[in-house]
């Protein structure tokens, strides 16, 4: 949808989502939904990066921990993120 934008000249929103097949409400959502940031990209990496130095055996008590050490804010992305054999 987003590559229909830069192409919209004269068209109308409700023209694009038509000619697209999309309902104007889910155009409107997909500019709403955010796509991740790059500290949360750097959190991800450095998540995984103690998990394997660590071989798997740090909990997200200690992953967070060690995060707070390395003064990176923690996240809720955490849980979606290591700590499932927990």
């Amino acid at each position: 949808m987003r590559e229909v934008m830069s192409l919209q000249g004269s068209l109308s929103i409700e023209r694009m989502c038509e000619l697209t097949g999309v309902s104007r409400a889910s155009f409107y959502r997909s500019f709403q939904e955010k796509q991740p940031v790059e500290e949360e990209m750097e959190v991800r990496s450095a998540i995984q990066e103690i998990a394997v130095e660590h071989r798997r055996r740090y909990g997200y008590r200690r992953i967070s921990a060690e995060l707070r050490r390395r003064g990176m804010r923690v996240m809720r992305i955490m849980a979606g993120i290591c700590c499932d054999h927990e």
